[in-house]
């Protein structure tokens, strides 16, 4: 603070440097829309994007722009902001700086009053990061538009195929993961082949595709409670899914899965699609900062924070959304808008000296929703449960609230109506580079990545699945 000229006291703007463009980062930035703050946006996309409908762009339904809005447009008019294209790779909470990491291998250092760290997670393959390879995850549009890749492409594929066994082995397609981002993807699939696909073939017929499911858990969607889940084990096994429970992947390569069984048998499952929507880990900026602050974390490497969401000992250092641990809160998008929401609050009044202290940060739960498939979803807000078509269309109107843009809203209702009244998928455009790779020309994979500092390198492959997931609180 300084004097001017009239005596008046003035404000010197703050620098704040907010680490990521998801829902925690855009809601923190627009908080601080009126604060006497120079804001740098740093995302390593430049896009927000609506990962609870990134199953629908895997599978043809939606566009990339219609679950995706630019940064800089979205902020156009907040002139207190600027928008970094760049990956933070490291923080030093004495000198108050980042380290971030340009296109090209180049980098910058930002320096910073106050940090707010909402980067989210990254997919988790409990220390057998060479799964990936054969496995990919779901969580940028890179990686939705590598899996409509697999998925159409492994119909053409079968469609060419002359040997029963190769045939079958494509029309098959085994998903690791029974939460609400599996199971969402295992009803796309199977709606895809026994609808969209069914008249498009003359050699195959698609709606014999089998989709397999596996899970360490007892049951799918176990974190909507007992009722909700033994509806949902009963809609998918009347939808023709195979699920199996109580199940470990111990192998992922070119011809399908290995998976142990509750008794320890070891059962090898041919198939051409291998998906994985089994768990998140911190990314590594997360482990730099712990290590730089001495924070602690939880178990997938999340820093866990003080009640007004900064670091222990670092009051000007937050970390919201994903990326924080606190007792009890679930990984879904409401958390996040409201964490955001609530630090750029914070920060402002404190940098406005207009009430400095505010209360703890509180989430008020909205309640959570599954999709299964077309007319099938479970939705849990509080005292009311709702299931089948019912559940569907309030999923259907929750995802329609929560999309980002007028525009993206009435594309992703156009696209929904012409899927649902003539089974078309206008948006299925795929490269054909990596369709059917040469087993034996491969380049052998890389080794895995070390986990974030901390955690085991052998984490069974059976801990819960989705913990914690983007989306909405009331969304799949």
């Amino acid at each position: 603070m300084s004097t001017g000229s009239t005596g008046v006291a003035s404000i010197e703007p703050q620098r704040i440097v907010i680490v990521g463009g998801g829902f925690a980062g855009l809601f923190a930035a627009r908080a601080l829309r009126r604060a006497p703050a120079e804001i740098t946006l740093v995302d390593r996309a430049q896009h927000h994007l609506f990962q609870p409908l990134l199953c629908q762009l895997a599978t043809g339904m939606l566009s990339e722009g219609q679950i995706a809005i630019p940064l800089r447009r979205l902020l156009a008019r907040q002139r207190n902001v600027r928008c970094e294209l760049a990956e933070v790779v490291d923080v030093d909470p004495v000198a108050r700086h980042v380290v971030a990491s340009r296109p090209g291998a180049t980098r910058i250092e930002l320096g910073y009053d106050e940090l707010v760290v909402a980067v989210g997670v990254r997919q988790s393959y409990f220390g057998h990061d060479e799964f990936a390879r054969w496995a990919p995850g779901m969580k940028t549009i890179g990686d939705a538009l590598a899996i409509r890749r697999k998925v159409f492409g492994a119909f053409e594929m079968a469609e060419t195929a002359t040997d029963p066994a190769e045939r079958r082995r494509w029309l098959t397609f085994a998903l690791v993961g029974a939460g609400p981002t599996g199971v969402e993807l295992a009803g796309q699939i199977r709606e895809l082949a026994t609808r969209t696909l069914r008249d498009e073939f003359r050699t195959i017929a698609p709606e014999e595709a089998r989709v397999l499911l596996f899970d360490g858990g007892h049951m799918p969607l176990a974190s909507f409670g007992p009722t909700l889940s033994r509806n949902a084990a009963n809609a998918l096994e009347e939808l023709g899914f195979q699920v199996a429970m109580g199940s470990i992947v111990t192998l992922v390569d070119a011809d399908g899965l290995v998976v142990r069984d509750a008794a320890g048998v070891e059962t090898r499952y041919a198939a051409g699609t291998v998906l994985w929507t089994a768990g998140v880990e911190a990314p590594p900026v997360v482990a730099a900062l712990a290590a730089a602050t001495g924070a602690p974390r939880d178990r997938v490497g999340r820093i866990r924070v003080d009640p007004d969401l900064t670091v222990p000992g670092h009051p000007e250092i937050s970390v919201i959304g994903d990326a924080m641990s606190v007792e009890g809160m679930p990984g879904v998008a409401e958390v996040a808008m409201q964490a955001g929401y609530y630090t750029g609050r914070r920060i402002r009044r404190r940098i406005s000296l207009d009430r400095p202290h505010v209360r703890a940060f509180r989430y008020h739960d909205l309640g959570s929703a599954a999709y299964i498939s077309r007319g099938r979803a479970v939705v849990s807000a509080g005292p009311v449960h709702l299931t089948g078509a019912t559940g569907w269309l309030a999923w259907l109107f929750v995802h329609i609230a929560f999309l980002t843009g007028y525009r993206n809203r009435l594309g992703a209702v156009l696209s929904w109506a012409t899927t649902f009244t003539r089974d078309i998928r206008r948006e299925r455009a795929f490269a054909t580079e990596g369709i059917d790779r040469d087993r034996d020309d491969d380049p052998a994979p890389a080794p895995p990545a070390e986990p974030p500092s901390g955690l085991p390198a052998d984490l069974p492959a059976e801990l819960p699945s989705d913990l914690p997931r983007r989306g909405p609180a009331v969304t799949r």
